[in-house]
């Protein structure tokens, strides 16, 4: 799996609502049910919140979601997407972690 999808260029971005075609699709997936809890959450700063879930359901397999979403909305976006294996979670953890970091940073510059 590449890493393609770590920290999309268009996070941040307003949505675009139109249909995603099957090659944008295909790369990057869809984003987790904004209901379903995070198996971890790492923080928040800058008004997002870092969290982690694990989706057997996922397209691609059983992956562990890292997801960023504002604090006051229930919407959440997949910033990066791990295959569930031995040493995923762990992984997922420190990407989750720098990318909280990353937001801090930013919270601070303001």
């Amino acid at each position: 799996m590449s890493d393609d999808n770590v920290i999309r260029p268009t996070f941040g971005a307003p949505r675009n609502t139109a249909p995603l075609t099957r090659t944008e699709a295909e790369r990057t997936g869809p984003d987790p049910d904004p209901n379903q809890p995070p198996l971890r959450l790492f923080g928040a700063a800058a008004g997002h919140r870092v969290g982690l879930i694990r989706d057997p359901a996922a397209q691609e397999g059983d992956v562990f979601r890292i997801v960023i979403g504002p604090e006051n909305e229930q919407a959440v976006e997949t910033v990066a997407l791990l295959p569930a294996g031995a040493d995923a979670e762990g992984e997922a953890e420190r990407i989750g972690f720098a990318i909280l970091r990353a937001l801090e940073v930013v919270e601070g510059a303001v």
